[in-house]
């Protein structure tokens, strides 16, 4: 009988040490995100990833009018390098073309392996290209909303950006 009573009062512990953890989880996945109300932009940044959810919801936010650019950034980093062969960035293209965007209204940045290089290799496309949005709308998965918003304010001080990511919590 004590064995069996040390078990369940191990096994309750277990199930409340589950609940205290899961509940310091939440609070950290909640503070990622940064909860932004969108507004029109001039561009919407995708910044690309294993999770295509985030490619669409940067083509619906197009589709939806929220602004008249779609940009995908992103190479192959050290998590799709392994997966797959072609860019990040030209998979979440292919996305957006599926789901309605037009190719003309969409610019491709592929090479870049990190956040801070998807930033700066966007900012080099969009000057080779003479095209200078005043507001962006970025786009990433929601655990990375809050560092992607602080390396786009790092790497580009003078431009307005707010953050978003697809809706729904990954348990």
């Amino acid at each position: 009988m004590v064995w069996f009573n040390c078990i369940t009062t191990f096994l309750i512990f277990l199930v409340e040490m589950d609940d205290h953890i899961h509940t310091l989880a939440e609070k950290v996945w909640q503070y990622h995100q940064m909860e932004h109300q969108l507004e029109k932009s001039d561009a919407i940044l995708v910044l690309c990833s294993h999770d295509k959810k985030v490619a669409e919801r940067g083509a619906q936010l197009f589709l939806d009018g929220w602004a008249p650019l779609l940009i995908f950034a992103g190479g192959l980093g050290s998590v799709t390098r392994a997966m797959w062969s072609e860019p990040e960035a030209d998979q979440f293209a292919e996305v957006a073309v599926g789901m309605g965007v037009p190719n003309e209204r969409i610019l491709i940045e592929n090479k870049s392996t990190n956040t801070g290089e998807n930033i700066l290799f966007t900012r080099l496309l969009l000057a080779e290209k003479q095209i200078d949005p005043k507001k962006f709308i970025l786009v990433q998965k929601p655990y990375m909303e809050r560092r992607s918003f602080a390396t786009f304010r790092k790497l580009w001080p003078e431009k307005e950006v707010l953050v978003t990511s697809p809706p729904g919590l990954v348990r």
